[in-house]
C-alpha cells in the first residue's frame, strides 16, 4: 500500500499549536530543517514502513522535494516519494487540490475536510485528522487497519 501524508496542520504546525517532536539530530536538525514535526510523526511513519507500506508526502506547499526529504531524514524517516504543488500542477490528471491516484497513492492522510469531499468526488480514500486530536496516531492506525 502507498500512503501519503499532508504537511501543514497535519504533520507541521501551521496555525494549530499541537505538541512537537524533538528532532533526532538536535542542533543539526534545527540548522538544516527548521520546521519541527508533530509529536509522534516519525514513530507513526516508521510503523507504516515496518508494515511494508510506502510513505509519501503530498502537500500543496511549494517547499522543494529535497527540503521535505531532508526534513524527514533529520527525524530518522526516509520517504518513498514527495508530491509538492509544482509536481501536482505538472502531473495530476484531475483538476482538484490533491489527486492521489495520479501518483499511485492509495490513502491520503490530511487535516482538511475539503480533501475528503474531493476524495468522494474523485474516488480516492482519505483519513482526516483533526489538528486538535491528541490521539491522532491511534486515529490514523485504526483507519489504516480498516484499509488493509
Amino acid at each position: 500500500m502507498r500512503l501519503a501524508f499532508d504537511l501543514d496542520n497535519t504533520l507541521i504546525r501551521a496555525g494549530h499549536p499541537f505538541a512537537l517532536d524533538a528532532p533526532r539530530l538536535g542542533w543539526l536538525a534545527r540548522l538544516l530543517g527548521p520546521e519541527p514535526l508533530r509529536q509522534g510523526t516519525a514513530e507513526l511513519l516508521r510503523h507504516c514502513q515496518r508494515q511494508g507500506w510506502q510513505v509519501w508526502i503530498y502537500t500543496t506547499s511549494y517547499r522543494s522535494a529535497g527540503y521535505i526529504r531532508r526534513l524527514f531524514w533529520l527525524h530518522g524517516v526516509r520517504l518513498d516519494g514527495v508530491v509538492n504543488q509544482r509536481r501536482h500542477e505538472r502531473e495530476a490528471r484531475v483538476r482538484c487540490s490533491k489527486h492521489p491516484p495520479s501518483f499511485g497513492i492509495d490513502v491520503l492522510v490530511d487535516d482538511a475536510p475539503g480533501v475528503a469531499l474531493e476524495g468522494e468526488q474523485y474516488g480516492f480514500r482519505t483519513i482526516i485528522v483533526d489538528p486538535r486530536d491528541e490521539q491522532w496516531i491511534e486515529t490514523v492506525q485504526r483507519a489504516l487497519a480498516l484499509s488493509v
